[in-house]
């Protein structure tokens, strides 16, 4: 059971994806989120956000959150400063 507005229910919305209605987006923030799942649920997570992402769509994860995750929709930006894909197309 989680509590509206707590880190918990921010957690378990984050799992809903697969739900949620959102598509089409410009831009997608995760930062701060990912280390607290496995590597398992990381990866499951950022293809739900990928596919989640507008063609030519910007998606921002926090750096060191994730190693070696591909998605074949994305592209990584060049920029050592920030983890960070755009969608094709």
């Amino acid at each position: 059971l989680a509590i509206p507005g707590t880190k918990a229910q921010k957690l378990a919305d984050v799992l809903e994806l697969a739900k949620a209605p959102m598509s089409g987006m410009d831009v997608i923030f995760c930062q701060n989120l990912l280390i607290y799942f496995r590597r398992w649920r990381r990866r499951e997570i950022l293809n739900r956000l990928a596919e989640r992402l507008a063609p030519g769509g910007l998606m921002v994860v926090g750096v060191g959150e994730v190693v070696g995750w591909h998605h074949p929709d994305l592209v990584p930006v060049a920029n050592d400063q920030v983890l960070a894909f755009t969608r094709k197309g």
